[in-house]
C-alpha cells in the first residue's frame, strides 16, 4: 500500500462525509445542470485540499463535522477554478475524461464554474460574518483570480523570471492549498503560532505541488496524468522546468527554445528539442530537488506541533506531493 493510500485510509470516514456534502450541496432540480455539475464534481482527483483540511483539523485536536463542510467548500472552489482553466487553455481532457467545454461548449463550462462558486456562497451563508473562515476564503478566492489574471497577462513572456513565476503560482495554486491547512487549523483551540505553522506548511507544499505538476506535463505518461501531455508547451507557456532550462542553456539553445515555444512551431520538433535540453541539463532531477526542498521546509514547519497520526500523515503527504506520478 502506498503512503498516499495509507493517508486516505486514516481519514476514510471523513472523506466519505466530504463526498456526501459535495453531492448534497451541488445537486440541482434541473437535470442538465445536475448532469453537467456532477460531471466535474464526481470527476474525482485525489481530493488533496479536503485531505489537508481534515488532517490539519485532526492535528489540532478537532474531530467535528465543520471540517467536512470546509473541506467541501475548498474542493468546490478548486473544481470551479479547473473548469475555468480548461476553458482558457482549451483543454480537451481532465482527469481522464472529457472536459465540460469539450462535451457542451465554453458557455456551459463557464456557467457551471460560476454555479459552483454560487454553491460555495450558499454553504457559507449561515456562518457568522466574523468567522475567520470567511476572511480566509475571501482572501484566497481573490488571490486565485489575481494569479490567473497575471498569468494570462504574462502568457508568452519568454523573459518571465523564476521569482515572478513562483509568485504567480503562490497565488494560483499555493493560496488555496495553504488556506486548506489554515481552515483546518483554526478549528482547534486558538493558538496563533500553531495556526501559522500550518499556513506555512501549506504554502511550502503548494509550491512543491505546482513545480511537480509543471514537470509531469513534460515527463509523465498521459494515461497516468489524466490529460494530454506537453499541454503547457503547446500553449507556449513558460513553467518552472522551461524557466530553469532557459537559465542554464547556451545562447543558441535559448534562441531556439524561444522559437519552439511559439504555438505555430511544429509540435514534434518542439517536443523533441525540449526533451533533448531536459536530458542535457538534468532538468527533471533539478525540479524534483527544488520541489523536495519546499516539501522539507513544509515538514519542518510542523516540528513544534504535538505528535499525532495526523501530523505524521501531513509530513508523509509533503513527500508524496514530490514523488507522485499524476
Amino acid at each position: 500500500m502506498s503512503s498516499f493510500d495509507q493517508i486516505v485510509n486514516l481519514i476514510a470516514d471523513d472523506l466519505s462525509a466530504v463526498e456526501a456534502k459535495l453531492t448534497e450541496n451541488t445537486a440541482s432540480e434541473y437535470s442538465f445542470v445536475d448532469m453537467a455539475v456532477q460531471h466535474v464534481v464526481e470527476g474525482g482527483g485525489k481530493r488533496l485540499r479536503p485531505i489537508l483540511v481534515v488532517l490539519s483539523a485532526k492535528a489540532r485536536g478537532y474531530e467535528g463535522a465543520d471540517a467536512h463542510t470546509l473541506a467541501a467548500v475548498v474542493e468546490l472552489i478548486h473544481v470551479a477554478s479547473l473548469v475555468h482553466d480548461d476553458v482558457l487553455d482549451e483543454a480537451a481532457i481532465r482527469r481522464g475524461r472529457e472536459t465540460l467545454q469539450t462535451k457542451w461548449g465554453n458557455k456551459v463550462a463557464v456557467l457551471v464554474g460560476d454555479y459552483l462558486h454560487a454553491r460555495v456562497l450558499s454553504m457559507l451563508v449561515s456562518r457568522r460574518a466574523d468567522d475567520p473562515a470567511m476572511a480566509i476564503l475571501a482572501d484566497t478566492t481573490q488571490a486565485m483570480c489575481e494569479g490567473e489574471v497575471i498569468h494570462a497577462y504574462k502568457s508568452g513572456d519568454f523573459d518571465i523570471s523564476e521569482e515572478e513565476y513562483l509568485k504567480i503560482i503562490s497565488f494560483k495554486t499555493g493560496k488555496l492549498i495553504a488556506a486548506s491547512c489554515t481552515l483546518g487549523a483554526i478549528l482547534g483551540p486558538h493558538d496563533t503560532q500553531q495556526i501559522e505553522a500550518f499556513t506555512t506548511y501549506g504554502k511550502q507544499i503548494g509550491t512543491a505541488f505546482q513545480i511537480v505538476d509543471d514537470l509531469l506535463d513534460f515527463v509523465e505518461d498521459p494515461e497516468k496524468l489524466g490529460k494530454n501531455a506537453f499541454g503547457d508547451l503547446r500553449e507556449g507557456k513558460l513553467t518552472f522546468p522551461i524557466i530553469h532550462t532557459r537559465k542554464v542553456c547556451d545562447d543558441n539553445e535559448k534562441q531556439t527554445l524561444e522559437k519552439v515555444l511559439n504555438p505555430d512551431t511544429d509540435e514534434t520538433e518542439a517536443i523533441t528539442f525540449v526533451e533533448s535540453l531536459f536530458q542535457k541539463y538534468g532538468v527533471e532531477i533539478h525540479c524534483l530537488e527544488i520541489a523536495q526542498s519546499y516539501a522539507d521546509r513544509a515538514k519542518t514547519a510542523l516540528t513544534n506541533i504535538p505528535q499525532s497520526d495526523a501530523r505524521t500523515a501531513l509530513q508523509n503527504l509533503a513527500d508524496y506531493v514530490v514523488s507522485r506520478d499524476s
